[in-house]
């Protein structure tokens, strides 16, 4: 495995972060594994959504990364059990999707419990930027009224989106 974090500035912000990533390509889990172990985050990686929502019976983590389009499965029972685990713990679990697809009008319900939905292929700067932010916002949120917090990070996103196009 390749050591990266020599050439990345700040190689520990994520140092003891828990990142479940539940996407269908191989590479994409690689690729996040690789990375954010690299800024010294734990990552947990899985193809089936079957596999992570087996996982969340014995492990919370602190933000989960995944992918909207399953072959023969469905995100929503996992998204839906992560945003109830933070209920249970009263902490807050951000979800980022990552997906070569943009939500549809179907997927209204969805995009309404996720807190940034990244269209692949991704900038790998700002997925640790968004990784990174949606931690430091999550950690300093201490009783979570999910949907204040969703609408204050979208705000944020914005305003900071518009700031780095002003560049």
């Amino acid at each position: 495995m390749p050591n990266i974090s020599q050439s990345l500035p700040n190689p520990g912000i994520l140092k003891d972060v828990q990142i479940l990533v539940v996407d269908n390509d191989a590479d994409t889990r690689y690729l996040c594994s690789i990375l954010f172990e690299s800024y010294g985050a734990k990552v947990t990686t899985f193809e089936l959504v079957t596999d992570a929502l087996a996982l969340l019976d014995c492990f919370a983590p602190d933000i989960l990364i995944c992918e909207t389009r399953f072959l023969n499965e469905d995100v929503w029972p996992l998204i839906q059990r992560v945003k109830a685990m933070a209920l249970d713990l009263k902490r807050v679990i951000p979800i980022l999707v990552a997906s070569a697809y943009r939500p549809g009008k179907s997927e209204q319900a969805l995009t309404q419990k996720i807190e940034v939905h990244l269209l692949k292929p991704i900038d790998i700067d700002r997925l640790v930027d968004e990784v990174w932010n949606l931690i430091h916002l999550a950690k300093s949120t201490s009783q979570p009224n999910i949907q204040d917090w969703v609408i204050n990070h979208r705000r944020w996103s914005k305003r900071h989106l518009a700031e780095a196009n002003s560049i």
